[in-house]
């Protein structure tokens, strides 16, 4: 702190009659630039002794106020002018506690370094401090994200934000941006919700969800399902699907194995609208394709690819012997029959 002297002041005086008070160096320099002295040797000062108030602005009885402890009344109006001007989106609590620290300091910085630290703003915006003390973003960037989020999900369906908040702050502690949300919700619209039925049916399996279409990108949310983990699932999904609404079924893990080896949904979806026929046509000539085989000729397994092109050229060989004694009068010739 630095002592700042001035003889003419008529109240906080020193024994000697003379007065000083203590003020940041900061403060000292404006004080400077306003007539007053930091030097006890001026003659304009002569020399302070203990006892002289503490004092922090005008020669004001509202400053003598501040200098003893408390907070002078316009000085208050002053900081409320400031804080609803600059931060008009805080609670009424910050607010004020904004004013009482600018009425004290005089700083608009210094006050909102006040209103963090306190308890009202730990529980409205703690989520955004970082654990070396620094902001991940400001108080409105905040408020201004979780907008975002909000219209996002509004564009699908859901009005209703309150099960949502905490979700929220979570999405912004972990610095998900509002394109980002967006993307995800891009990511289930077009991979789930614009899909067949049954990828829909899946998904919802999955994540237990049993509620209305909203309640999928309600899912979202939810900080453990992270972006690459998700479009993964999604992507089996559309696979899985595709197998299962033309008979076919099996575990989420073998589709999830197709998928890692290269099966794509439109492979799939040509895979499984054949292969009925495929087995078929196989079983007709005595021989036994199963849909194992079939999709792993579909990932490009020679040994299962040739056993499908035998298959084939056996039914098409049987298919025109059929054809060419059905020309000879409906007779098969050339079969030896006991």
């Amino acid at each position: 702190m630095v002592r700042v002297y001035r003889s003419d002041l008529g109240f906080g005086q020193g024994t000697d009659g003379q007065n000083y008070y203590e003020v940041t160096p900061e403060r000292a320099l404006e004080l400077e630039a306003a007539g007053y002295s930091t030097n006890p040797n001026d003659a304009d000062a002569g020399r302070s002794a203990p006892g002289g108030s503490i004092y922090t602005g005008t020669d004001t009885a509202d400053a003598y106020a501040e200098s003893s402890g408390g907070t002078s009344t316009s000085g208050y109006q002053k900081g409320l002018e400031k804080a609803n001007a600059l931060y008009s989106f805080l609670p009424p609590a910050l607010l004020d506690t904004f004013a009482q620290s600018w009425a004290k300091y005089g700083d608009a910085n210094i006050a909102m370094g006040a209103v963090r630290k306190s308890s009202v703003w730990k529980q409205e915006f703690g989520y955004l401090q970082r654990a070396d003390g620094t902001l991940i973003m400001s108080e409105i960037d905040a408020l201004a994200t979780k907008a975002t989020y909000k219209s996002t999900l509004a564009e699908v369906g859901i009005t209703d934000f309150k099960e949502f908040e905490k979700q929220f702050e979570q999405l912004i502690a972990t610095e998900v941006s509002g394109l980002e949300f967006q993307q995800r919700i891009d990511t289930v619209y077009s991979g789930v919700v614009n899909q067949i039925p049954e990828v829909e049916k899946l998904f919802r399996d999955k994540y237990g969800i049993t509620l209305d279409q909203p309640t999928i990108f309600g899912a979202l949310i939810n900080p453990d399902i992270q972006d690459k983990v998700l479009t993964g699932d999604i992507q089996t999904l559309q696979l899985q699907a595709e197998a299962s609404s033309r008979g076919f079924s099996t575990t989420f893990s073998r589709f999830d194995e197709l998928r890692k080896l290269g099966l794509t949904q439109q492979s799939a979806s040509s895979l499984y609208e054949s292969a009925g026929d495929i087995m078929q046509s196989a079983k007709g000539v005595g021989r036994t394709l199963d849909i194992e085989t079939l999709e792993q000729a579909a990932i490009g397994d020679i040994e299962s690819k040739k056993q499908i092109e035998k298959s084939a050229r056996e039914a098409m060989s049987e298919s025109s012997f059929i054809a060419g004694s059905r020309k000879k009068g409906d007779r098969i010739t050339g079969l030896t029959t006991s």
